[in-house]
């Protein structure tokens, strides 16, 4: 399980961010598992349970956001219940538009994966925003 599912984990954790900023709920429909018990909590939002609930709270998201764009730094993966489990913690940092006002947040992320026929499903997400957030000196990609 070793390096490929490090590498494997990191990719379905990209390609959760690129569905997001795609706002595309068909990408997420193919990324979460469509189970009762997973989680997402949205930052300033309640906790919601179940893929129904979560799809829903997506849907509420893209169709209220223009553009969103994500440059993810600092990612930690780590695996548990014998490779069956991989968590990713890491930095969003976000650029919004709306009506062409632009605004920068950074997120803390905990997004957890289940690997579930060889592919891996988010399970849970979960967002806490930084406070006196710095966006970090890179550029854009």
């Amino acid at each position: 399980m070793g390096k490929n599912s490090l590498t494997e984990i990191l990719k379905s954790n990209a390609q959760f961010y690129h569905a997001f900023e795609g706002l595309s709920i068909d990408m997420m429909d193919n990324l979460w598992k469509h189970d009762e018990n997973v989680i997402c909590v949205h930052p300033g939002w309640e906790l919601l349970i179940g893929w129904l609930a979560i799809r829903e709270s997506w849907n509420i998201i893209f169709q209220n956001t223009e553009v969103i764009k994500f440059n993810i730094t600092n990612p930690k993966v780590r695996l548990f219940d014998n490779g069956g489990v991989g968590i990713v913690v890491c930095q969003e940092n976000i650029e919004t538009s709306d009506d062409g006002q632009k605004d920068r947040i950074g997120v803390i992320a905990t997004n957890i994966f289940e690997r579930c026929a060889n592919r891996w499903l988010m399970i849970h997400h979960q967002g806490s925003l930084i406070s006196n957030y710095m966006p970090p000196n890179i550029s854009p990609q």
